[in-house]
């Protein structure tokens, strides 16, 4: 269309091929293929110009107004990528939220302001499970594969301690087989960290004794520091937690146990622009937040 309106524009093929920087031959056959689509004669061929029928004066006079539309729907959608709005939902796991959430708000609040951020807590499973249904858009996981439906960014790894009362004589460094004959505290299944352990004893061919079990993490440190058993976490939730003082962290070995975290998002379903705008911002804030805070990998 826009070949046709700089010919008629232009009262010739070779001015309009001139102004357009295409070849003359090619302006010719593309305004051919139109009339035969449409099944008329737009363009009367004179010795020297063309002059417009009655048909392409009436394509000419709709044609600007499409062509008008077309420019103005184009800056519309430019817009769209300069200006994203709508709701970005994340989904944090409730031992990372103290660390990443807070800034993770900011950050989105302040760079892109029309977008409203959402986070959501839970485990890990859950925050997969919410990502393959689309109820969230992004999520920080523990241990999460990269997969057909999943993309998973790994950005850190973390090693799991045995968390003592304070007054414990234990030294700082512990094995796993020593760790087994604790009475631990854990969060029920199907809690990730709960998965996590059983499958190091299991690796190990070692059983945990679990007298007590309490999904919240916080719960678990406090019930440590008043000498109600041991628990196996996070370090980073270990000291972060109001009853932190009261316990010990002491490192596992021979062997350790490690979790990765990562960041997930569908690949089943095209990104949103707030999508694809957020994690420009999401992914380098929330990997220096996470490495600050746990083991870089």
């Amino acid at each position: 269309m826009r070949y046709f309106l700089a010919v008629v524009d232009a009262g010739s093929f070779s001015e309009a091929a001139r102004r357009l920087r295409v070849a003359q031959p090619a302006l010719s056959q593309s305004l051919r293929r139109m009339e035969e689509d449409l099944g008329a004669a737009l363009l009367h061929r004179l010795p020297r110009g063309v002059a417009v029928t009655e048909e392409g004066s009436t394509l000419a006079r709709e044609g600007r107004r499409m062509v008008a539309e077309w420019e103005g729907l184009a800056e519309r959608i430019r817009a769209l990528g300069d200006d994203p709005s709508g709701e970005l939902s994340i989904g944090v796991p409730t031992s990372l939220s103290r660390v990443v959430s807070l800034p993770l708000v900011e950050l989105l609040c302040e760079r892109l302001p029309r977008v409203r951020p959402r986070i959501v807590e839970g485990l890990s499973g859950h925050i997969l499970a919410w990502l393959r249904e689309g109820t969230i858009d992004l999520g920080l996981v523990f241990n999460g594969e990269d997969g057909a439906d999943l993309a998973v960014e790994p950005l850190a790894t973390e090693s799991l301690a045995l968390v003592v009362p304070r007054g414990d004589p234990a030294p700082d460094q512990v094995t796993l087989a020593e760790a087994a004959i604790r009475p631990l505290i854990l969060p029920g299944a199907p809690h990730g960290l709960r998965a996590e352990v059983e499958r190091a004893f299991a690796a190990s061919g070692l059983v945990p004794r679990v007298p007590l079990e309490i999904d919240a993490l916080d719960h678990i440190v406090a019930l440590v520091a008043r000498g109600r058993g041991c628990s196996i976490i996070s370090p980073r939730v270990a000291r972060q937690a109001p009853e932190g003082k009261g316990v010990r962290v002491l490192s596992i070995t021979d062997p350790p146990i490690t979790r990765s975290i990562g960041l997930a998002h569908a690949r089943t379903r095209p990104p949103s622009i707030a999508l694809r705008h957020g994690l420009v911002l999401v992914r380098p804030l929330v990997t220096a937040l996470v490495l600050g805070a746990v083991d870089p990998p």
